[in-house]
C-alpha cells in the first residue's frame, strides 16, 4: 500500500520544498493541482479504506482583511493550516484553492460513520471559532464545511468529482444562517439541476414581463400614516402561478443574474413614479434592495444616475437598502456605493440590522441614513422584557446617531405600540399590510391622499 496511508502528515516534511512554484508561497500547502494528484494516487489505491475530502472556508474572512489588515489575515490562514495539520492524523493532502477556501483529504478510521466523522468536524469547526473570534476580534467568524466521502459505493469517483461534491455541500452550509459542516449525498444533485432549469428560464422571464414589483408599505409610527414602501420582486409564470423568491434568488444571485432583475425593478419602480408624478397623483419614497453581487463591479451607481436622467423624479424619493452582511463582506466597497449614492442625493439603509455581532461597528464607520431593526426582535407575538430592551436601546442609539429606525416584521397590536413608546419613527409588518401588487398599492396611495384631503378640508 502507497505511503499516503502511512498517517504521517507529509505537508510539511522538510524534505519537500518549494520546487518550481509546486507550493503556496502563503501557506506552505501543496497548489491545488498537486492536491489532486496526490488524492487520485489515494483514490486509485484505496483499497477498503473510507477517504473524506473536507472542502472549508472562513466565513467573513473579507471582513478581517478590510477591517484589520491583510497581514492579520495572512496569520489567521497561516494558524488555520497549523490546525489542519495538528487536528488530521491521518491527512493525505492538504491545499488552499484560493483565499480563505481549503480542502483536505483524509484516511478515516475503520470504526467511525460518515456522520459521527461529520460531527467531529462540526465540534472541531466550533472550538475552533471560539478560539479565532477572541484572538482575531471578529465575532461573526465561522467556518462553513463541505464533506465528501469515498467509500466502497463510490470507488469510480475520480478526484475532481470528490473535491466538487465537498464544495457543493460546503456551499450548501453557506447557505444556512450559522456556519455549519454538510456533508455531501446525492440529493443534492437534484439541486443542482434546479438551479440550472431556474437560471436558464431568467432572461426570458425578464424580456416577457414576468417579473412583477410587490410594494410592502411602511408606516409613520407617530401618525400611523403611509409614508413609504419597500419594493419586492416577485416572478408570475403565464400560466399564472408564481416563483416563490426563496426558490429562485439564491440561484440567480451565484449566477449573477440578480443584477439584470435588481435593474428591471429599479427600473419598474422609477417608471412607476415618474408616471403619477406626471398625473399629479400621490407618490411616496420607495426603497430598493441591493444585491451583494453588485460590489464586485459598481456599476450601480451608473445605471441608477442614467435612470434618473431617463426619469425626472425628486432624488428623496429613492432610498437603496442593503443588508448588514454586505456591509461586513465588503466594507470598504460597501462605503464607495453608500458616497456615490449620497452624492446623488439618494437615502442608503441597512437591512436586518441586529441580526450580526458588528452593527456597532459598522453603523460608526458608515453614514447610514436608516436602519431597519431585522424582524427576529419580533419573533413572538408578546414581547419579552429582554426584548424590549434590546430595541430600545437600538432605538435611542439611533436617535444620538440622527439616523432613522424603522423595525421590520410587526404583526401585533402590542408590538406596533411598544414601537410607539419608545419612539421608533417607521414601522413595516404584516400588522399593516403584506407585500401588494402595484395596483393595489397606487390605490392604498389614492386613498391616503383622499384622506389627507379630507383632513385638511375639515
Amino acid at each position: 500500500m502507497s505511503d499516503l496511508f502511512s498517517g504521517h502528515i507529509r505537508i510539511n516534511d522538510p524534505a519537500s520544498k518549494d520546487m518550481g512554484g509546486m507550493k503556496d508561497s502563503l501557506t506552505g500547502l501543496d497548489r491545488y493541482e498537486v492536491f489532486l494528484k496526490k488524492l487520485q494516487r489515494c483514490l486509485d489505491d484505496i483499497g477498503d479504506k473510507k477517504v473524506s475530502v473536507v472542502y472549508t472556508d472562513i466565513r467573513h474572512f473579507k471582513y478581517i482583511n478590510d477591517t484589520y489588515g491583510y497581514q492579520v489575515g495572512d496569520a489567521l490562514l497561516r494558524d488555520f493550516v497549523k490546525d489542519i495539520m495538528n487536528d488530521n492524523r491521518d491527512l493525505i493532502c492538504c491545499s488552499r484553492v484560493y483565499s480563505d477556501n481549503f480542502v483536505a483529504a483524509n484516511i478515516l478510521p475503520d470504526d467511525i460513520t460518515n456522520q459521527q466523522f461529520k460531527d467531529f468536524i462540526e465540534l472541531v469547526n466550533n472550538e475552533r471559532e471560539v478560539r479565532y473570534r477572541e484572538k482575531y476580534l471578529n465575532s461573526r467568524l465561522q467556518f462553513c464545511t463541505g464533506i465528501s466521502i469515498v467509500d466502497k459505493n463510490s470507488r469510480s469517483l475520480d478526484a475532481e468529482t470528490v473535491v466538487s461534491n465537498a464544495n457543493l455541500a460546503r456551499k450548501v452550509a453557506k447557505e444556512l444562517e450559522e456556519g455549519c459542516c454538510v456533508l455531501f449525498d446525492n440529493s443534492m444533485m437534484e439541486g443542482i439541476k434546479r438551479e440550472v432549469e431556474i437560471t436558464s428560464q431568467i432572461p426570458k422571464a425578464i424580456s416577457n414581463h414576468e417579473f412583477k414589483v410587490y410594494y410592502q408599505p411602511k408606516i409613520e409610527t407617530a401618525t400611523l400614516e403611509l409614508t413609504g414602501a419597500e419594493a419586492l420582486v416577485r416572478w408570475q409564470r403565464p400560466d399564472g402561478s408564481f416563483v416563490f423568491p426563496d426558490q429562485f434568488i439564491p440561484f440567480i444571485e451565484r449566477s449573477g443574474q440578480i443584477v439584470d432583475v435588481d435593474y428591471y425593478v429599479y427600473r419598474e419602480v422609477f417608471q412607476f413614479l415618474s408616471e403619477r408624478i406626471a398625473a399629479g397623483k400621490n407618490v411616496v419614497p420607495v426603497s430598493l434592495n441591493v444585491s451583494r453581487v453588485h460590489l464586485t463591479k459598481m456599476e450601480i451607481l451608473g445605471y441608477v444616475q442614467k435612470l434618473f436622467a431617463e426619469f425626472p423624479i425628486s432624488p428623496d424619493l429613492i432610498e437603496f437598502e442593503l443588508t448588514e452582511s454586505i456591509y461586513l463582506d465588503n466594507t470598504e466597497r460597501a462605503l464607495m456605493l453608500v458616497e456615490g449614492l449620497h452624492n446623488m442625493g439618494v437615502k442608503v439603509s441597512m437591512d436586518d440590522f441586529g441580526s450580526g455581532y458588528s452593527s456597532l461597528n459598522l453603523l460608526s464607520r458608515l453614514p447610514i441614513d436608516v436602519i431597519k431593526l431585522d424582524k427576529v426582535f419580533l419573533k413572538d407575538d408578546s414581547l419579552s422584557e429582554s426584548d424590549k430592551i434590546v430595541i430600545s436601546c437600538m432605538v435611542d442609539m439611533a436617535k444620538q446617531l440622527r439616523i432613522v429606525s424603522l423595525c421590520e416584521g410587526v404583526e401585533t397590536m402590542e408590538q406596533s405600540d411598544y414601537l410607539k413608546e419608545i419612539g421608533c419613527q417607521l414601522q413595516q409588518g404584516y400588522y399593516f399590510s403584506k407585500p401588494i401588487p402595484q395596483e393595489q398599492f397606487e390605490q392604498m396611495l389614492d386613498s391616503a391622499e383622499k384622506a389627507a384631503g379630507n383632513t385638511s378640508g375639515n
